[in-house]
């Protein structure tokens, strides 16, 4: 028997032009089973087509989707009603080699709550279940309360359509229709902590709302012959998994690295792996420089003496789900007796993450606070926010009367709240990755504007900015793939999420298998 995997987001390759980073969405077949592993948003894809101000049109379904290439064309996956509008659909796709029709699949095995790696499930039919850690099933939860939007933004329940009398597809109004849920966790926190969490899955935060929630529950993964570990990434909760198959144990490594301070989760990612003797290791490959890796504590270090010496109002600018930098910088705050406030978004994924993992600091733990902004109306999940913290919020007049007494953590999509705000001088701290897109250098010139007109100071990987250590990678370095690889043993290799395909085979010849996007490998 074989085993057929299909790479379609996600592809290596050798440089820039031929591989691609993030957007993995693998199908894995053999025997009776059918897995995506991850079915994440294609980023340099959707970036070649269309920006902030140039969507797929959410009136025609599938179709913007399909025929850009942002999704394959695998008829049998996809939700009904966002083809409703248009019967011949699949017609127009039989012809394209990378046309499939799925009989069976038995779900997703979602590694983390990424969007290159989460952000299509919306698309997918609403009884394919997503097996993941609880974490990142709350995650992807969260977001969608927070952010709304099309399928594309759907991670955990789906807002059905139906066809207008002009033959496109509109919301069903006030109804919400929930994905199954199997987390692969079992130990006894991650059963108290699901206990807790069932009522906020049951919860969606529209005033008039009919929402369906479906099953959270705690998988039995060994029929499936499927595993799941943990692993260390920027995001908590990542994991990485192995299936059981024809051809022996083949494991999936989803994003990870050595270098954080959960880096023992991947060590004992890697041993316990080997301990199956894997025939096959399908492998990231983001970051393989053998330069040396800038950790966590370097990032501190230099951010607290750029705090040290600010004068004024200092801002840091990091994803709030990177959990080790809100610790850095709140451990900065506590020195130097600042407030680090978070805006209301990110208080509300906070709250519950801290039920998964009490290491993650709730809102209204000293020295945070959270930001009250001007507001037409409030919705749901905001009015919960603002009713369980009244005792923690601040409004830009607080910060403008003593910017020398807080940290605000704030992106460029927030940045408008500078206006209110009103600083005259400060230090803006750019703690994210640096610009490895044309769509990313643009909003970061458009943000270095928004700095010189409020005369704050740039720190971090900005034009012009002082340079240093201030972000640490979230992906594995070369050194540190080499010691995974080495360690789990694989007969071979297939990478995904990487552009440096001749690393892997440098090192390890006669042993990589190389996946074309769309083009099925029979093992």
């Amino acid at each position: 028997m074989s085993l057929t995997i299909t790479v379609y987001g996600g592809a290596a390759g050798r440089d820039e032009n031929t591989g691609e980073i993030g957007g993995n969405k693998i199908l894995v077949e053999y025997a009776d089973r059918g897995w995506l592993l991850d079915f994440g948003t294609r980023f340099g894809q959707t970036g070649r087509y269309f920006d902030e101000f140039l969507q797929p049109r959410s009136a025609v379904g599938l179709r913007d989707f399909l025929r850009m290439e942002l999704i394959p064309p695998l008829e049998g996956i996809y939700r009904d009603d966002l083809i409703a509008h248009e019967p011949d659909l699949w017609a127009r796709y039989r012809s394209r080699p990378d046309y499939r029709r799925i009989g069976h699949l038995d779900g997703v095995l979602l590694t983390h709550a990424h969007q290159d790696h989460n952000g299509c499930l919306g698309f997918l039919r609403g009884d394919i279940p997503v097996y993941t850690g609880l974490m990142t099933a709350l995650i992807g939860k969260g977001m969608q309360d927070i952010a709304g939007g099309g399928p594309e933004a759907q991670y955990c329940y789906l807002a059905p359509r139906e066809v207008t009398d002009l033959g496109t597809l509109k919301g069903v109004t006030g109804v919400r229709l929930g994905r199954p849920h199997y987390v692969c966790e079992s130990d006894e926190a991650i059963t108290h902590a699901l206990a807790g969490l069932r009522e906020f899955f049951a919860y969606h935060p529209g005033k008039k709302t009919a929402f369906h929630p479906a099953p959270l529950e705690i998988a039995d993964l060994d029929p499936l012959g499927v595993r799941f570990f943990r692993v260390d990434h920027s995001i908590p909760g990542s994991g990485a998994f192995a299936l059981k198959t024809p051809i022996g144990w083949v494991g999936y490594t989803g994003d990870l690295r050595l270098h954080g301070h959960s880096r023992w989760r991947t060590e004992q990612f890697a041993r316990e792996l080997a301990a199956l003797k894997p025939a096959l290791l399908i492998v990231e490959g983001t970051s393989l420089s053998d330069k040396k890796t800038i950790e966590e504590p370097e990032v501190h270090q230099a951010a607290l003496d750029v705090v040290r010496r600010a004068q004024g109002l200092v801002i840091a600018d990091f994803s709030p789900r990177n959990i080790e930098r809100l610790r850095t910088f709140r451990d900065i705050a506590q020195e130097l007796g600042r407030k680090l406030v978070v805006t209301l978004k990110d208080a509300y994924l906070l709250e519950r993450m801290h039920v998964i993992d009490p290491a993650i600091p709730r809102p209204d733990e000293e020295p945070l606070a959270v930001l009250r902004t001007p507001r037409a109306s409030r919705l749901a999940w905001q009015d919960a926010v603002l009713d369980c913290y009244p005792q923690c919020l601040v409004d830009a007049a607080a910060i403008r009367a003593a910017p020398g007494g807080f940290i605000l953590c704030l992106s460029f999509w927030d940045i408008t709240n500078l206006i209110d705000i009103e600083p005259d001088g400060g230090t803006y701290i750019y703690s994210s990755s640096e610009a490895h897109s044309e769509e990313q250098r643009v909003d970061q010139e458009r943000l270095q504007h928004w700095l010189d007109f409020f005369r704050l100071t740039a720190v971090g990987g900005l034009p012009g900015g002082e340079k240093g250590p201030f972000h640490a990678s979230g992906h594995i370095d070369g050194p540190g793939m080499e010691w995974v690889i080495e360690t789990i043993g694989p007969e071979r290799l297939l990478p995904v999420h990487t552009q440096q395909l001749g690393w892997f085979e440098k090192r390890w010849p006669g042993k990589v298998i190389e996946a074309r996007y769309g083009v099925p490998v029979a093992i």
